[in-house]
């Protein structure tokens, strides 16, 4: 193709379009287009060799672009691109409006928009907007923070590929990558010793390493001291705040709420009203990071009315004593929830974390487990119930060895014993009575995760609802293949 027949016209010879036609102009034919005759003046003297020509005049008119195209019938078709700088938004949607709808040019357009608050109004043109101060914050950050960059000129760049280096000890360090469970986001490439390594579920990240990850950008972001720190951030991983339906009878439960907020990473509390009027006062009184939102009729539509709502924890009020039908609400819950939720006994501040890998994906809750630990500064320790060694066949045989690597790996990863109970026997009878003999006089938390496509019912035993049914302690409870879900 010839340079002539590669065409982009640049509106605006500000800083921004000269940087852009000096980068262009050995490859393509480039007309430069602006109101200012001084700038464009000094702008063809500069470059009056060059394979550039500079017209004066408004973009936004179509007198303008009848001078350019002359007599030309083929002038506009050699069009590929069109980028406009110029500073005003009414301007650029002028010109938008003029090459799309009245000229029919089929170049792509790109829009330099320094107003964020008028991106909606190109939408219609289907121009690709870029917004300068997002870019230079990007690459400030890439100046400063070392170990993190963003691609500016990959992919949308918006912040879905991101490269760390990982400088810190963070606890996903030695980690088998199999283990992390991510499902918004993945490691799609290693870099180690100068050698890319394109990585599997049994690849380690180790110190020292340069990782690109690619995924959802706000998802990103938390990774972030994830990585390079091991800093916890639940439950970030999920959203950014806790909600709970509230009543004048379900105070405890807020105070619970506001707790967890408290020794987590939580940003707000979220209230879904049960009743008409709420004291709001005393709930200011215990904090003011809260927010009401709409009323509800009844405790489980808060799982559906916040769908849209950047929830990571629910917090949901059973008290098993005062409601007979406990049971039916509980499963309920278990049915409707897409986000981890604590059943809520009011009994805290805790003073043990007790993490069943009776469950699938042991090693994913036994980390929110360990997050959970170091933000609350409270011990915690593991159990797992089996059959007795003699009833036991090939598939409890892996069981057990699995989560018994899972243990070891976590103990190298932390440098820390971590205290293990296997248990023998039925492992709903036992976990309930190993928690309420051993640690029933304490506040504990239990923490379980259980599977959403397994339904609940009397002819299949449904371990983790079973447990937490029976269990009079707060119990955090994750949902595995939610869709909203990831890890």
């Amino acid at each position: 193709m010839a340079v002539s027949d590669r065409t982009i016209v640049i509106v605006g010879a500000n800083i921004f379009g000269e940087s852009i036609l000096k980068a262009l102009k050995d490859k393509w034919k480039i007309i430069c287009i602006d109101i200012d005759e001084n700038l464009i003046n000094s702008l063809k003297e500069k470059y009056q060799n060059e394979n550039i020509e500079f017209v004066i005049g408004d973009a936004s008119s179509l007198l303008t672009w009848k001078k350019i195209k002359k007599n030309d019938e083929t002038f506009f078709e050699n069009i590929k691109y069109l980028i406009i700088t110029v500073r005003d938004p009414d301007v650029s949607l002028e010109t938008c409006r003029v090459v799309k709808e009245v000229l029919n040019i089929k170049a792509q357009i790109f829009v330099l928009l320094f107003y964020e608050e008028r991106e909606a109004d190109f939408e219609k043109y289907e121009v690709e907007i870029l917004k300068p101060t997002d870019l230079i914050t990007k690459i400030l950050l890439t100046k400063i923070e070392k170990n993190y960059s963003i691609a500016i000129n990959v992919g949308s760049g918006q912040g879905e590929i991101i490269e760390i280096s990982i400088l810190a000890r963070s606890h996903l360090v030695d980690r088998k990558l199999k283990y992390l469970k991510a499902t918004r986001w993945r490691i799609a490439a290693i870099y180690r010793d100068g050698k890319l390594i394109i990585p599997t579920g049994d690849e380690k990240i180790k110190v020292g390493d340069r990782v690109i990850i690619v995924g959802d950008p706000k998802v990103l972001q938390n990774l972030v001291e994830l990585f390079t720190k091991g800093v916890p951030q639940f439950p970030q991983q999920f959203g950014s705040n806790i909600a709970l339906p509230y009543s004048s009878s379900f105070e405890k439960s807020l105070e619970e709420a506001i707790y967890i907020k408290q020794n987590t990473q939580a940003h707000k509390v979220y209230i879904y009203p049960l009743e008409e009027k709420i004291n709001l006062e005393k709930i200011k009184s215990l904090t003011e990071n809260f927010e009401v939102k709409e009323r509800i009729n009844k405790p489980e539509e808060i799982f559906t009315k916040t769908k849209k709502e950047n929830i990571g924890l629910y917090v949901y009020p059973i008290p098993k004593s005062i409601f007979p039908f406990a049971s039916c609400k509980l499963k309920k819950v278990f049915e409707l929830a897409n986000k981890p939720f604590l059943i809520s006994s009011g009994n805290f501040p805790y003073k043990n974390l007790i993490i069943s890998l009776n469950c699938p994906d042991p090693a994913f809750v036994l980390s929110i487990g360990i997050e959970l630990s170091r933000l609350m500064k409270i011990d915690y320790e593991v159990i797992y119930v089996t059959l007795p060694k003699e009833l036991r066949g090939i598939h409890e045989e892996e069981a057990l060895k699995e989560r018994e690597e899972i243990i070891k790996d976590y103990e190298q990863i932390y440098k820390k014993k971590i205290k293990y109970t296997l248990l023998e026997g039925n492992p709903v009878r036992e976990t309930v009575r190993y928690i309420c003999e051993t640690k029933g006089k304490g506040k504990n938390l239990f923490i379980i995760a259980y599977d959403k496509e397994q339904k609940i019912s009397l002819f299949e035993p449904h371990v983790p609802f079973l447990i937490v049914k029976k269990l009079k302690c707060s119990s955090l409870v994750i949902p595995l293949g939610a869709e909203e879900f990831y890890g």
